[in-house]
């Protein structure tokens, strides 16, 4: 049972992408909201193509997907079969997006499901615009009682470990996703992205339910489906009274480790009484700090800004890159900081750092010659904690202040060891402040599988870098 709490409205400005009967011209907008940028509608139409297509033998059927787009907002987008094209093929698709500023989605409880009311399927010709628009969703809630669906615990358990799920289905999950996402907690919602119904994985989507699995693109950081599968065992009422297969080899293994605790048990009392002269070794390692960094520290003339940057328009949208990125990884922003650049770039330097072991030069380089692929990948979370070492500071508040927002985000991005991010080239356009801040914000996010790896049990450091990378929103 799920009981909300309170009510909330939230803003957004929506737009329509699709095929349709009505019209000739092919997959193409249909309409938006004045409030709708143009970066948003070309990732909002690549976010709907990387969906696939539909394949043979696989019935029509509407679904729902969410997902942050590179250009900034969340989209909630709802697909819906639209019969016909314009060339009366079968199978054409409508795409309702509607697109929420990370701070409206956080007032929604990072919940998609929640605004699936404000989606609409229906569309003619008479639809040239849409007007901004307002949905009143609830806020806290509470989840209690046994799943409906149990499949639906085993994929809670993988989305809270980082790893992402994808489901083969003959149709779609939105009872499922749903009761999933009503069971996460809210700082694996604020980055998780879910489609109920696809065709391709182009997306990565952390949850995603497919047609068929094979021919669709995932890798190591996806679950084995089998894992997030419920036992199907069948009951020893099923087999008219007699214990299963399973039950049997339980029992035996039960009863193993029964007398192996009792053998251990009568070598501990035989030793008890003998002296002790040394505790065991601790499991404890020491804080290895990083390489120091040779190079000199970077000046505001290293970032040098252009005439008409940094607008008031242009700060605020910088501002509200930096406290959604701030809030995806868990910095606490006072209150009255939320719209100061400056303010934010410290707490993100002060607070989202990297505080615990790191490998050995010697491990590194044998982690280097490990077969399979999890010594890269123990090597790849080694790189990126390495990123949020605390051996850069930022300068001093009052000098921070003293330079353009650029060179804010220039020594910034030194501070966390993003050395290649780009203030524009010189040849070419120059990009905003906002657009820097986005390269940034992407620069710090999870790129690589936090599956588990045995390697942990010899090197205590890589289970450091798991947890702390799991918290970091992922790309």
């Amino acid at each position: 049972m799920t009981e909300r709490t309170s009510l909330t409205t939230v803003h957004f400005e929506q737009a329509v992408y699709g095929s349709f009967a009505f019209r000739d011209a092919g997959y193409a907008m249909l309409a938006q909201s004045p409030g709708c940028r143009a970066e948003w509608l070309a990732d909002f139409r690549a976010a709907c193509q990387k969906l696939g297509e539909r394949p043979a033998g696989v019935a029509d059927a509407p679904g729902l997907f969410a997902a942050r787009l590179a250009s900034g907002p969340w989209a909630v987008v709802g697909m819906s079969p639209q019969g016909c094209d314009d060339r009366g093929r079968p199978g054409a698709l409508g795409f309702h997006a509607l697109f929420l500023s990370p701070r409206e989605y956080r007032r929604a409880g990072c919940d998609p499901f929640a605004l699936a009311g404000a989606l609409r399927s229906d569309w003619t010709a008479e639809v040239t615009t849409l007007p901004s628009g307002t949905w009143t969703v609830a806020g806290m809630e509470i989840v209690s009682g046994p799943p409906v669906d149990a499949r639906a615990a085993p994929i809670v358990a993988a989305l809270v470990k980082g790893r992402r799920v994808i489901v083969e289905s003959p149709g779609p999950i939105d009872d499922l996703a749903r009761e999933v996402w009503r069971s996460l907690p809210l700082r694996v919602r604020r980055r998780a992205t879910v489609a109920t119904w696809a065709f391709a994985n182009g997306l990565r989507f952390d949850l995603v339910a497919v047609p068929r699995l094979v021919g669709v693109a995932v890798d190591d950081s996806y679950a084995d489906p089998a894992s997030c599968e419920p036992p199907n065992e069948p009951t020893s009422g099923a087999t008219g009274g007699l214990p299963t297969s399973g039950t049997l080899l339980r029992v035996v293994v039960a009863l193993g480790l029964l007398a192996v605790l009792t053998v251990a048990g009568l070598r501990l009392s035989r030793r008890a009484s003998r002296p002790v002269d040394h505790a065991p070794p601790s499991r404890a390692v020491p804080f290895v700090p990083p390489a120091p960094i040779a190079a000199d520290a970077p000046t505001h003339a290293t970032f040098p800004g252009a005439p008409g940057e940094a607008t008031p328009a242009e700060r605020r949208r910088v501002a509200e890159v930096l406290e959604d990125l701030a809030d995806r990884c868990g910095v606490t922003v006072p209150p009255g900081m939320a719209g100061d650049p400056a303010a934010l770039m410290e707490a993100l330097a002060r607070d989202l750092r990297y505080r615990g072991p790191f490998l050995s030069d010697a491990e590194r380089a044998g982690l280097a010659g490990e077969p399979g692929h999890d010594g890269t990948l123990a090597l790849a979370w080694d790189a990126l904690a390495r990123r949020f070492a605390a051996d850069r500071p930022l300068p001093d508040p009052d000098t921070l202040r003293a330079g353009s927002i650029r060179s804010q985000l220039g020594l910034l991005a030194w501070s966390f060891h993003v050395d290649t991010l780009s203030v524009g080239d010189p040849a070419g356009p120059r990009p905003s402040d906002t657009e820097v801040a986005q390269a940034l914000a992407q620069a710090l996010a999870v790129d690589v599988s936090l599956r588990p790896i045995a390697l942990a049990d010899r090197h205590p450091a890589l289970a450091s870098y798991q947890a702390f990378l799991a918290k970091l929103p992922r790309r």
